[in-house]
């Protein structure tokens, strides 16, 4: 749904924070970055980056995907931290983007 329904911001918000919360367990991280999850969620940042709820949930999604360190090449290669970064700038007085980005450059 991520691919096909690239151009609408509410699904990709929607969709970044249900990989976020698939994610937070652990049991499903190597599914999800296996299926693409991570290009997914830089994906949905890079073409919404104006929308502060993809911004939030992207990084939420990429923070849990990073807890281990076992997914952080595909994060880096994928351009993950850039587009953090890049929502931490865009987003400067937005809380949640904040916070969560935070986590994830941490993770």
């Amino acid at each position: 749904a991520m691919k096909r329904l690239g151009s609408h911001a509410g699904v990709q918000h929607r969709a970044c924070v249900a990989l976020h919360n698939l994610a937070i367990t652990g049991e499903s991280d190597a599914r999800i970055v296996d299926s693409g999850g991570v290009e997914a969620l830089v994906a949905a940042m890079q073409r919404h980056g104006s929308h502060a709820g993809v911004q939030e949930g992207a990084c939420g999604g990429l923070s849990s995907l990073a807890i281990t360190g076992e997914h952080d090449a595909r994060i880096g290669d994928s351009g993950g931290v850039e587009a953090v970064v890049a929502a931490m700038q865009r987003h400067g007085s937005h809380a949640g983007v904040q916070h969560l980005a935070c986590v994830a450059l941490h993770n």
